[in-house]
C-alpha cells in the first residue's frame, strides 16, 4: 500500500475538498485527482461523493480512511520503536499546549530537554482542548497538555500532572472583601450563594473549565450575572483587578495583587493537569524524558 496515497486520501477527508486538500499538500488539484481516480479504479468503487463545495467519503471511502488511520500510526510507532533501538537521536516530535499556561511550561523545560536530546526537534503547538484531543486521537499530535475534569477524558491515555484548585476572586472593595484573604493558597472558605447578585466574568463555553463552572453555580443555586465571556483567563484576573466584577480562577492564575481578594469555595472544586497521549501508543525515549521533565514542572508549580 502506498503509504503518500494514503496520506493524500486522508488530507481529501480532512479538508472536504480536492482543492483544499491539494493546496495542504503542495500538489496540483489534477495530479491529486489522477491519484484517486486511479485508486478507484483498482477498489473497484468510488471513495467519495463529490460536490463542488463538499466531498464525503462513501461507505467503501470510510472504510479506506479508517485502514489509512490504523496504519499510518502502526508506521509511527513503528519508526519510534526502531529509532530507539538504534539509538538514533535524530527525529521529530510534536506537543500541544494550552494557550496562556502552556508555553510557560514549555520554555521552563525546554533547555533541559534540548541539553539532554540535542538532536530532537520538538514542536510546540497552541490550541485548545477539545482541537487537541481530537488531534491526538488522530495521531496528528504527539503528546499535549491538557486541563479537564474527569468526565471530559476521551479513550486517549492521561497521565496526571497534579489537580489544581479553582478559587473565587473578587475586587478588593466588594463588601465581602473584608471576609476573604490576598493569598488564595491561605484564603478562607465560603459559599458562591453569598455572591449570587454579583457580576461575573466567565470562561468561554469552549472551554473544559466551563461545564466546571456551570455546576458550581448550579449547586449554589443561582444563575450568575455575566459581563461577558473570554477564553482566557488572565483576561478575567485582569478585570477583578480593574473592579469590574467577579470571577472563577484556577490557581495558577490566582495571583496577590492589593485590588484582588481571594476565597475558597465550600464546594471545593478543581480540575486535573495532565499530559495526554493515543491510547496504545509508543513513546520514544525522548518522549518519556520530556514527560519527565513535565512531571518534575507540575511538582513544583503553585498548583495545590
Amino acid at each position: 500500500m502506498d503509504l503518500k496515497l494514503m496520506e493524500s486520501i486522508l488530507m481529501i477527508h480532512e479538508e472536504k475538498s480536492i482543492t483544499r486538500a491539494s493546496e495542504k499538500l503542495f500538489v496540483t488539484q489534477s495530479a491529486l485527482s489522477q491519484q484517486l481516480q486511479k485508486l478507484e479504479t483498482e477498489l473497484g468503487t468510488p471513495l467519495f461523493t463529490r460536490t463542488r463545495s463538499d466531498w464525503r467519503p462513501t461507505p467503501a471511502g470510510e472504510v479506506y480512511i479508517q485502514a489509512a488511520k490504523e496504519i499510518l500510526m502502526i508506521k509511527r510507532d513503528a519508526y519510534n520503536r526502531i529509532y530507539d533501538m538504534a539509538e538514533q537521536a535524530s527525529r521529530h516530535f510534536n506537543i500541544g499546549l494550552i494557550p496562556e499556561r502552556g508555553i510557560d511550561m514549555f520554555t521552563a523545560i525546554y533547555p533541559q530537554f534540548h541539553r539532554e536530546w540535542p538532536e530532537v526537534i520538538l514542536e510546540p503547538l497552541e490550541c485548545n482542548v477539545r482541537t487537541m484531543q481530537r488531534l491526538i486521537t488522530k495521531g496528528q499530535i504527539d503528546l499535549g497538555l491538557i486541563t479537564l475534569t474527569e468526565n471530559q477524558k476521551d479513550d486517549n491515555h492521561y497521565l496526571s500532572m497534579g489537580q489544581e484548585e479553582i478559587f473565587l476572586a473578587v475586587p478588593s472593595d466588594h463588601p465581602l472583601a473584608p471576609l476573604g484573604g490576598p493569598d488564595a493558597k491561605t484564603a478562607p472558605v465560603i459559599s458562591l450563594g453569598q455572591f449570587r447578585d454579583d457580576s461575573f466574568v466567565e470562561i468561554a463555553r469552549t472551554s473544559t473549565m466551563h461545564q466546571l463552572v456551570e455546576k458550581l453555580f448550579q449547586d449554589a443555586g443561582f444563575t450568575p450575572k455575566i459581563l461577558f465571556r473570554t477564553s482566557s483567563n488572565i483576561s478575567k484576573y485582569r478585570m477583578v483587578c480593574a473592579g469590574v466584577g467577579c470571577a472563577l480562577l484556577p490557581a495558577i492564575f490566582a495571583l496577590p495583587d492589593k485590588s484582588i481578594t481571594y476565597f475558597r469555595l465550600d464546594q471545593h472544586p478543581f480540575w486535573e493537569i495532565t499530559m495526554c497521549y493515543r491510547k496504545n501508543a509508543y513513546l520514544s525515549n525522548a518522549q518519556k524524558a520530556f514527560l519527565r521533565l513535565c512531571r518534575q514542572y507540575w511538582s513544583n508549580a503553585a498548583i495545590w
